[in-house]
Protein backbone atom coordinates (compact mmCIF):
# COMPACT_ATOMS: atom_id res chain seq x y z
CA UNK A 1 0.00 0.00 0.00
CA UNK A 2 2.84 2.39 0.89
CA UNK A 3 4.61 1.63 -2.39
CA UNK A 4 1.45 2.48 -4.33
CA UNK A 5 1.17 5.79 -2.43
CA UNK A 6 4.77 6.63 -3.32
CA UNK A 7 4.24 5.72 -6.96
CA UNK A 8 1.09 7.86 -7.34
CA UNK A 9 2.88 11.24 -7.87
CA UNK A 10 4.94 9.69 -10.67
CA UNK A 11 1.78 8.88 -12.63
CA UNK A 12 1.98 12.48 -13.82
CA UNK A 13 4.06 13.29 -16.92
CA UNK A 14 4.88 16.71 -15.44
CA UNK A 15 6.34 15.15 -12.27
CA UNK A 16 8.45 12.73 -14.31
CA UNK A 17 9.83 15.53 -16.49
CA UNK A 18 10.65 17.71 -13.49
CA UNK A 19 12.42 14.81 -11.76
CA UNK A 20 14.43 14.11 -14.93
CA UNK A 21 15.39 17.78 -15.24
CA UNK A 22 16.31 17.99 -11.54
CA UNK A 23 18.47 14.87 -11.69
CA UNK A 24 20.10 15.97 -14.96
CA UNK A 25 20.79 19.46 -13.62
CA UNK A 26 22.21 18.09 -10.36
CA UNK A 27 24.48 15.66 -12.19
CA UNK A 28 25.62 18.45 -14.50
CA UNK A 29 26.48 20.75 -11.57
CA UNK A 30 28.23 17.93 -9.70
CA UNK A 31 30.23 17.08 -12.81
CA UNK A 32 31.31 20.68 -13.39
CA UNK A 33 32.29 21.09 -9.72
CA UNK A 34 34.22 17.82 -9.76
CA UNK A 35 36.16 18.75 -12.90
CA UNK A 36 36.84 22.27 -11.59
CA UNK A 37 37.94 20.97 -8.21
CA UNK A 38 40.22 18.38 -9.75
CA UNK A 39 41.71 20.78 -12.29
CA UNK A 40 42.26 23.83 -10.10
CA UNK A 41 42.67 22.37 -6.61
CA UNK A 42 46.43 22.76 -6.41
CA UNK A 43 46.51 26.24 -7.90
CA UNK A 44 43.67 27.38 -5.60
CA UNK A 45 45.50 25.89 -2.61
CA UNK A 46 48.67 27.76 -3.43
CA UNK A 47 46.74 30.97 -4.13
CA UNK A 48 44.91 31.01 -0.80
CA UNK A 49 47.92 29.85 1.18
CA UNK A 50 50.11 32.56 -0.31
CA UNK A 51 47.49 35.24 0.34
CA UNK A 52 46.90 34.00 3.89
CA UNK A 53 50.66 33.89 4.43
CA UNK A 54 50.97 37.48 3.16
CA UNK A 55 48.16 38.54 5.49
CA UNK A 56 49.75 36.65 8.41
CA UNK A 57 53.17 38.19 7.77
CA UNK A 58 51.76 41.71 8.04
CA UNK A 59 49.90 40.74 11.23
CA UNK A 60 53.03 39.22 12.88
CA UNK A 61 55.17 42.20 11.88
CA UNK A 62 52.59 44.60 13.30
CA UNK A 63 52.36 42.73 16.61
CA UNK A 64 56.16 42.47 16.92
CA UNK A 65 56.62 46.17 16.33
CA UNK A 66 53.83 47.08 18.77
CA UNK A 67 53.65 44.44 21.49
CA UNK A 68 51.31 46.15 23.98
CA UNK A 69 48.19 44.22 24.95
CA UNK A 70 45.80 47.08 24.15
CA UNK A 71 46.85 47.13 20.49
CA UNK A 72 46.55 43.34 20.31
CA UNK A 73 43.01 43.48 21.70
CA UNK A 74 42.01 46.05 19.12
CA UNK A 75 43.25 43.76 16.36
CA UNK A 76 41.45 40.82 17.98
CA UNK A 77 38.12 42.70 17.92
CA UNK A 78 38.58 43.86 14.34
CA UNK A 79 39.74 40.53 12.92
CA UNK A 80 37.49 38.23 15.05
CA UNK A 81 40.55 36.32 16.27
CA UNK A 82 41.93 35.21 19.63
CA UNK A 83 45.64 36.13 19.77
CA UNK A 84 48.17 34.66 22.20
CA UNK A 85 51.86 35.47 22.46
CA UNK A 86 54.36 33.26 24.24
CA UNK A 87 57.78 34.98 24.55
CA UNK A 88 60.89 34.60 26.64
CA UNK A 89 60.16 37.73 28.63
CA UNK A 90 56.32 37.92 28.53
CA UNK A 91 53.18 35.97 27.72
CA UNK A 92 49.73 37.46 27.00
CA UNK A 93 46.48 36.69 25.17
CA UNK A 94 43.48 38.75 24.10
CA UNK A 95 40.80 36.27 25.27
CA UNK A 96 39.90 32.72 26.15
CA UNK A 97 38.95 29.93 23.78
CA UNK A 98 42.23 28.73 22.32
CA UNK A 99 42.13 24.91 22.30
CA UNK A 100 44.98 22.81 23.76
CA UNK A 101 47.66 22.70 21.06
CA UNK A 102 48.44 19.04 21.73
CA UNK A 103 44.90 18.15 20.60
CA UNK A 104 45.05 20.12 17.36
CA UNK A 105 45.91 18.18 14.22
CA UNK A 106 48.52 20.49 12.65
CA UNK A 107 49.73 20.48 9.07
CA UNK A 108 52.99 22.14 8.20
CA UNK A 109 52.78 25.15 5.91
CA UNK A 110 54.31 24.88 2.45
CA UNK A 111 57.87 26.13 2.00
CA UNK A 112 56.82 28.91 -0.38
CA UNK A 113 54.21 30.21 2.07
CA UNK A 114 56.58 29.98 5.01
CA UNK A 115 59.14 32.00 3.07
CA UNK A 116 56.51 34.73 2.61
CA UNK A 117 56.28 35.04 6.39
CA UNK A 118 60.05 35.28 6.61
CA UNK A 119 60.40 37.89 3.86
CA UNK A 120 58.73 40.53 6.04
CA UNK A 121 60.95 39.97 9.09
CA UNK A 122 62.66 43.15 10.12
CA UNK A 123 65.38 41.57 12.23
CA UNK A 124 66.95 38.32 13.16
CA UNK A 125 64.90 38.34 16.35
CA UNK A 126 61.61 38.43 14.42
CA UNK A 127 62.58 35.83 11.81
CA UNK A 128 59.91 33.15 11.29
CA UNK A 129 61.13 29.63 11.96
CA UNK A 130 57.95 27.52 11.64
CA UNK A 131 54.32 27.95 10.55
CA UNK A 132 51.57 25.41 11.24
CA UNK A 133 47.85 25.29 10.52
CA UNK A 134 45.25 22.94 11.97
CA UNK A 135 41.66 22.51 13.23
CA UNK A 136 40.10 21.31 16.43
CA UNK A 137 36.32 20.71 16.58
CA UNK A 138 35.77 23.05 13.64
CA UNK A 139 37.97 25.84 15.05
CA UNK A 140 40.93 26.96 12.94
CA UNK A 141 44.29 27.48 14.66
CA UNK A 142 47.57 28.93 13.25
CA UNK A 143 50.88 28.98 15.09
CA UNK A 144 53.81 31.11 13.95
CA UNK A 145 57.18 30.46 15.63
CA UNK A 146 59.78 33.21 15.52
CA UNK A 147 63.20 33.59 17.08
CA UNK A 148 61.66 35.88 19.70
CA UNK A 149 58.57 33.78 20.61
CA UNK A 150 55.37 32.12 19.38
CA UNK A 151 52.17 33.71 18.08
CA UNK A 152 48.94 31.68 18.22
CA UNK A 153 45.87 32.78 16.25
CA UNK A 154 42.48 31.03 16.71
CA UNK A 155 39.00 31.75 15.36
CA UNK A 156 36.75 33.39 17.95
CA UNK A 157 33.09 32.54 18.58
CA UNK A 158 32.07 35.72 16.76
CA UNK A 159 33.67 34.29 13.60
CA UNK A 160 31.30 31.30 13.69
CA UNK A 161 28.33 33.61 14.22
CA UNK A 162 29.25 35.36 10.98
CA UNK A 163 28.67 32.18 8.99
CA UNK A 164 24.87 32.51 9.14
CA UNK A 165 24.43 28.87 8.04
CA UNK A 166 20.68 28.42 8.61
CA UNK A 167 19.55 31.65 6.84
CA UNK A 168 21.75 30.79 3.87
CA UNK A 169 20.38 27.25 3.73
CA UNK A 170 16.80 28.53 3.95
CA UNK A 171 17.53 31.09 1.24
CA UNK A 172 18.97 28.41 -1.06
CA UNK A 173 16.00 26.11 -0.38
CA UNK A 174 13.57 28.95 -1.06
CA UNK A 175 15.25 29.85 -4.35
CA UNK A 176 15.36 26.17 -5.34
CA UNK A 177 11.65 25.77 -4.49
CA UNK A 178 10.78 28.90 -6.47
CA UNK A 179 12.75 27.69 -9.50
CA UNK A 180 11.11 24.24 -9.32
CA UNK A 181 7.64 25.80 -8.99
CA UNK A 182 8.21 28.07 -11.99
CA UNK A 183 9.60 25.10 -13.92
CA UNK A 184 6.56 22.98 -13.02
CA UNK A 185 4.13 25.74 -14.03
CA UNK A 186 5.95 26.32 -17.30
CA UNK A 187 6.00 22.62 -18.17
CA UNK A 188 2.35 22.29 -17.16
CA UNK A 189 1.51 25.08 -19.59
CA UNK A 190 3.60 23.48 -22.33
CA UNK A 191 2.01 20.05 -21.78
CA UNK A 192 -1.54 21.36 -21.28
CA UNK A 193 -2.75 20.01 -24.66
CA UNK A 194 -2.11 16.49 -23.31
CA UNK A 195 -4.78 17.13 -20.65
CA UNK A 196 -7.10 18.45 -23.36
CA UNK A 197 -6.44 15.34 -25.42
CA UNK A 198 -7.13 13.06 -22.43
CA UNK A 199 -10.46 14.81 -21.81
CA UNK A 200 -11.29 14.58 -25.51
CA UNK A 201 -10.58 10.84 -25.65
CA UNK A 202 -12.77 10.32 -22.56
CA UNK A 203 -15.59 12.34 -24.13
CA UNK A 204 -15.23 10.46 -27.40
CA UNK A 205 -15.34 7.14 -25.53
CA UNK A 206 -18.59 8.28 -23.86
CA UNK A 207 -20.10 8.93 -27.26
CA UNK A 208 -19.85 12.74 -27.26
CA UNK A 209 -18.82 13.43 -30.84
CA UNK A 210 -19.41 17.18 -30.46
CA UNK A 211 -16.43 17.63 -28.12
CA UNK A 212 -13.61 19.71 -29.59
CA UNK A 213 -10.12 20.53 -28.30
CA UNK A 214 -8.86 24.14 -28.13
CA UNK A 215 -6.65 25.00 -31.10
CA UNK A 216 -4.57 27.74 -29.44
CA UNK A 217 -1.09 26.36 -29.95
CA UNK A 218 1.15 26.27 -32.99
CA UNK A 219 3.58 23.58 -31.77
CA UNK A 220 3.44 19.81 -32.21
CA UNK A 221 0.85 19.41 -29.44
CA UNK A 222 -1.32 22.03 -31.12
CA UNK A 223 -1.10 20.07 -34.37
CA UNK A 224 -2.13 16.95 -32.44
CA UNK A 225 -5.20 18.79 -31.09
CA UNK A 226 -6.20 19.89 -34.59
CA UNK A 227 -5.74 16.34 -35.93
CA UNK A 228 -7.94 15.02 -33.10
CA UNK A 229 -10.67 17.54 -33.98
CA UNK A 230 -10.56 16.52 -37.66
CA UNK A 231 -10.78 12.85 -36.67
CA UNK A 232 -13.77 13.52 -34.39
CA UNK A 233 -15.52 15.49 -37.11
CA UNK A 234 -14.96 12.67 -39.62
CA UNK A 235 -16.32 10.10 -37.15
CA UNK A 236 -19.38 12.23 -36.47
CA UNK A 237 -20.07 12.64 -40.18
CA UNK A 238 -19.64 8.90 -40.85
CA UNK A 239 -21.93 7.89 -37.98
CA UNK A 240 -24.50 10.51 -38.96
CA UNK A 241 -24.41 9.27 -42.56
CA UNK A 242 -24.91 5.69 -41.38
CA UNK A 243 -27.83 6.65 -39.16
CA UNK A 244 -29.44 8.69 -41.95
CA UNK A 245 -29.08 5.74 -44.32
CA UNK A 246 -30.66 3.36 -41.80
CA UNK A 247 -33.54 5.73 -41.17
CA UNK A 248 -34.14 6.32 -44.87
CA UNK A 249 -34.06 2.59 -45.65
CA UNK A 250 -36.30 1.80 -42.67
CA UNK A 251 -38.87 4.37 -43.71
CA UNK A 252 -38.85 3.08 -47.26
CA UNK A 253 -39.23 -0.55 -46.09
CA UNK A 254 -42.40 0.07 -44.13
CA UNK A 255 -44.64 0.48 -47.16
CA UNK A 256 -43.54 -2.72 -49.02
CA UNK A 257 -43.67 -4.69 -45.77
CA UNK A 258 -47.23 -3.56 -45.20
CA UNK A 259 -48.16 -4.52 -48.77
CA UNK A 260 -46.53 -7.95 -48.31
CA UNK A 261 -48.50 -8.57 -45.12
CA UNK A 262 -51.74 -7.67 -46.90
CA UNK A 263 -50.88 -9.90 -49.86
CA UNK A 264 -50.06 -12.83 -47.55
CA UNK A 265 -53.55 -12.64 -46.06
CA UNK A 266 -54.90 -13.83 -49.41
CA UNK A 267 -52.48 -16.74 -49.69
CA UNK A 268 -53.85 -20.14 -48.56
CA UNK A 269 -52.46 -21.33 -45.25
CA UNK A 270 -49.44 -23.61 -45.66
CA UNK A 271 -45.84 -23.89 -44.47
CA UNK A 272 -44.55 -21.44 -47.08
CA UNK A 273 -47.09 -18.81 -46.01
CA UNK A 274 -46.15 -19.20 -42.33
CA UNK A 275 -42.46 -18.96 -43.15
CA UNK A 276 -42.92 -15.82 -45.25
CA UNK A 277 -45.15 -14.26 -42.63
CA UNK A 278 -42.48 -14.91 -39.95
CA UNK A 279 -39.82 -13.28 -42.14
CA UNK A 280 -41.99 -10.23 -42.72
CA UNK A 281 -42.75 -9.86 -39.01
CA UNK A 282 -39.04 -10.15 -38.18
CA UNK A 283 -38.18 -7.44 -40.71
CA UNK A 284 -40.98 -5.26 -39.38
CA UNK A 285 -39.67 -5.65 -35.84
CA UNK A 286 -36.16 -4.70 -36.94
CA UNK A 287 -37.47 -1.58 -38.74
CA UNK A 288 -39.50 -0.64 -35.65
CA UNK A 289 -36.43 -0.96 -33.40
CA UNK A 290 -34.33 1.20 -35.70
CA UNK A 291 -36.96 3.93 -35.90
CA UNK A 292 -37.66 3.81 -32.15
CA UNK A 293 -33.95 4.16 -31.36
CA UNK A 294 -33.71 7.16 -33.67
CA UNK A 295 -36.82 8.71 -32.10
CA UNK A 296 -35.45 8.45 -28.56
CA UNK A 297 -32.11 9.94 -29.60
CA UNK A 298 -33.83 12.84 -31.33
CA UNK A 299 -34.34 16.07 -29.40
CA UNK A 300 -38.01 15.85 -30.30
CA UNK A 301 -38.38 12.29 -29.00
CA UNK A 302 -40.37 12.17 -25.77
CA UNK A 303 -41.12 9.50 -23.18
CA UNK A 304 -44.69 8.88 -22.11
CA UNK A 305 -44.06 8.89 -18.37
CA UNK A 306 -46.46 7.51 -15.77
CA UNK A 307 -46.21 6.43 -12.15
CA UNK A 308 -46.12 2.65 -11.62
CA UNK A 309 -44.97 0.11 -9.09
CA UNK A 310 -41.74 -1.19 -10.62
CA UNK A 311 -42.05 -4.46 -8.71
CA UNK A 312 -45.47 -5.22 -10.28
CA UNK A 313 -44.19 -4.26 -13.74
CA UNK A 314 -41.25 -6.72 -13.46
CA UNK A 315 -43.58 -9.41 -12.15
CA UNK A 316 -45.91 -8.91 -15.11
CA UNK A 317 -43.06 -9.19 -17.63
CA UNK A 318 -41.65 -12.31 -15.93
CA UNK A 319 -45.07 -14.01 -15.97
CA UNK A 320 -45.08 -13.74 -19.78
CA UNK A 321 -42.16 -16.20 -19.86
CA UNK A 322 -43.82 -18.77 -17.62
CA UNK A 323 -42.99 -22.30 -18.73
CA UNK A 324 -39.77 -21.26 -20.53
CA UNK A 325 -36.75 -23.39 -19.64
CA UNK A 326 -34.78 -23.01 -17.37
CA UNK A 327 -37.30 -20.59 -15.87
CA UNK A 328 -37.21 -17.16 -14.17
CA UNK A 329 -36.93 -16.52 -10.44
CA UNK A 330 -37.99 -13.06 -9.21
CA UNK A 331 -37.29 -12.14 -5.61
CA UNK A 332 -40.40 -10.29 -4.37
CA UNK A 333 -41.17 -8.44 -1.18
CA UNK A 334 -44.08 -6.44 0.23
CA UNK A 335 -42.62 -2.97 -0.46
CA UNK A 336 -43.88 -0.56 -3.09
CA UNK A 337 -41.31 0.69 -5.63
CA UNK A 338 -43.06 3.71 -7.15
CA UNK A 339 -41.26 5.22 -10.12
CA UNK A 340 -42.14 7.52 -13.02
CA UNK A 341 -41.18 5.82 -16.28
CA UNK A 342 -42.36 5.03 -19.80
CA UNK A 343 -43.96 1.66 -19.07
CA UNK A 344 -43.93 0.36 -22.63
CA UNK A 345 -40.28 1.22 -23.15
CA UNK A 346 -39.14 -0.35 -19.85
CA UNK A 347 -41.16 -3.47 -20.73
CA UNK A 348 -39.23 -3.64 -24.01
CA UNK A 349 -35.93 -3.45 -22.12
CA UNK A 350 -36.88 -6.20 -19.67
CA UNK A 351 -38.25 -8.47 -22.41
CA UNK A 352 -35.16 -8.11 -24.59
CA UNK A 353 -32.77 -8.93 -21.74
CA UNK A 354 -34.88 -11.88 -20.50
CA UNK A 355 -35.18 -13.30 -24.02
CA UNK A 356 -31.37 -13.24 -24.36
CA UNK A 357 -30.90 -14.70 -20.86
CA UNK A 358 -33.19 -17.65 -21.64
CA UNK A 359 -31.80 -18.11 -25.14
CA UNK A 360 -28.20 -18.48 -23.97
CA UNK A 361 -29.04 -20.71 -20.97
CA UNK A 362 -29.04 -24.49 -21.17
CA UNK A 363 -31.93 -26.60 -19.81
CA UNK A 364 -29.67 -27.83 -17.00
CA UNK A 365 -28.74 -24.33 -15.81
CA UNK A 366 -30.21 -22.65 -12.75
CA UNK A 367 -33.20 -20.31 -13.36
CA UNK A 368 -32.59 -16.75 -14.50
CA UNK A 369 -32.59 -14.53 -11.38
CA UNK A 370 -34.24 -11.09 -11.32
CA UNK A 371 -33.54 -8.79 -8.35
CA UNK A 372 -34.90 -5.34 -7.51
CA UNK A 373 -33.42 -3.11 -4.82
CA UNK A 374 -33.15 0.55 -3.87
CA UNK A 375 -30.01 2.47 -2.83
CA UNK A 376 -29.00 6.10 -2.39
CA UNK A 377 -28.72 6.72 -6.14
CA UNK A 378 -32.02 5.09 -7.18
CA UNK A 379 -33.38 1.68 -8.17
CA UNK A 380 -31.26 -1.21 -9.41
CA UNK A 381 -32.64 -4.08 -11.49
CA UNK A 382 -30.29 -7.05 -11.86
CA UNK A 383 -30.94 -9.88 -14.30
CA UNK A 384 -28.52 -12.78 -13.91
CA UNK A 385 -28.36 -15.92 -16.01
CA UNK A 386 -26.11 -18.96 -15.60
CA UNK A 387 -25.53 -19.69 -19.27
CA UNK A 388 -22.56 -19.55 -21.59
CA UNK A 389 -21.58 -15.95 -20.74
CA UNK A 390 -19.95 -13.27 -22.86
CA UNK A 391 -16.22 -13.03 -23.74
CA UNK A 392 -14.48 -10.27 -21.78
CA UNK A 393 -13.22 -8.46 -24.88
CA UNK A 394 -16.79 -8.13 -26.21
CA UNK A 395 -18.47 -6.67 -23.10
CA UNK A 396 -18.01 -3.09 -24.33
CA UNK A 397 -19.39 -3.92 -27.78
CA UNK A 398 -22.67 -5.73 -27.15
CA UNK A 399 -24.64 -2.46 -26.82
CA UNK A 400 -23.49 -1.29 -30.25
CA UNK A 401 -26.05 -1.47 -33.10
CA UNK A 402 -25.89 -4.67 -35.20
CA UNK A 403 -23.22 -6.23 -32.96
CA UNK A 404 -23.78 -9.85 -31.99
CA UNK A 405 -21.66 -12.21 -29.90
CA UNK A 406 -22.80 -15.07 -32.14
CA UNK A 407 -21.55 -14.13 -35.62
CA UNK A 408 -23.51 -16.86 -37.44
CA UNK A 409 -26.69 -14.73 -37.64
CA UNK A 410 -28.95 -17.73 -38.10
CA UNK A 411 -32.64 -17.71 -37.19
CA UNK A 412 -32.02 -20.09 -34.32
CA UNK A 413 -29.66 -17.64 -32.56
CA UNK A 414 -31.78 -14.52 -32.86
CA UNK A 415 -32.10 -11.16 -34.56
CA UNK A 416 -29.78 -8.54 -35.92
CA UNK A 417 -28.08 -7.13 -32.83
CA UNK A 418 -30.45 -4.19 -32.34
CA UNK A 419 -32.16 -5.30 -29.10
CA UNK A 420 -29.45 -4.35 -26.60
CA UNK A 421 -28.68 -1.14 -28.49
CA UNK A 422 -32.34 -0.15 -28.12
CA UNK A 423 -32.24 -1.11 -24.42
CA UNK A 424 -29.29 1.21 -23.84
CA UNK A 425 -31.02 4.08 -25.67
CA UNK A 426 -34.22 3.65 -23.63
CA UNK A 427 -32.43 3.53 -20.27
CA UNK A 428 -30.26 6.54 -21.11
CA UNK A 429 -33.39 8.44 -22.22
CA UNK A 430 -34.66 7.86 -18.66
CA UNK A 431 -31.39 9.29 -17.30
CA UNK A 432 -30.13 5.88 -16.19
CA UNK A 433 -27.39 3.42 -17.06
CA UNK A 434 -27.19 -0.17 -18.20
CA UNK A 435 -24.08 -2.32 -17.69
CA UNK A 436 -23.10 -5.97 -17.92
CA UNK A 437 -20.67 -8.23 -16.08
CA UNK A 438 -19.81 -11.67 -17.38
CA UNK A 439 -17.29 -14.49 -17.52
CA UNK A 440 -17.39 -17.18 -20.18
CA UNK A 441 -19.08 -20.30 -18.84
CA UNK A 442 -20.45 -18.53 -15.75
CA UNK A 443 -23.31 -16.52 -17.25
CA UNK A 444 -23.95 -12.78 -17.44
CA UNK A 445 -25.48 -10.17 -15.12
CA UNK A 446 -27.20 -7.10 -16.58
CA UNK A 447 -27.62 -4.17 -14.17
CA UNK A 448 -30.17 -1.43 -14.94
CA UNK A 449 -29.91 1.77 -12.86
CA UNK A 450 -32.67 4.38 -12.69
CA UNK A 451 -31.54 7.63 -10.99
CA UNK A 452 -33.23 9.59 -8.22
CA UNK A 453 -34.52 12.10 -10.73
CA UNK A 454 -36.85 9.43 -12.10
CA UNK A 455 -38.21 8.42 -8.69
CA UNK A 456 -41.42 9.31 -6.89
CA UNK A 457 -40.60 10.03 -3.25
CA UNK A 458 -43.21 8.50 -0.92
Amino acid sequence: MKIEWLKRPFDSVFTKLIVVMLISGSLLVIGIIAVSWHGFRESQKNFFRNNLAQYGSYLVSDLQSNTNIAHARDLSEQLLLIIRYEGKDSTWQTGTGIPPLQKVRFRKWSESSASTFGSHSQSEKSAVTNVRYGRYRGQGVVTVDTNGGRFIFAESDKWHEMHLGIPWILTILGITGLILTLTWLTMRWIMKPINWLSEGVTALGDGNLEHRLPEKRGDELGKLARAFNRMTESLREMISARERLLLDVSHELRSPLTRMKVALEFVPENKSRESLLGDVQEMEQMVTEILETARLKSEHGQLELQTVDLKLLIQEVCSAFEGKIPGILFEKDSKEYLVRIDVEQIQTVLKNILVNALKYSSPGNNPVEVRLRKDDSGYKIEIQDHGQGIPEDELDLIFEPFYRVDKSRTKSTGGYGLGLSLCKTIIEAHGGRIAVQSKPGEGATFCISLPDSALIVT
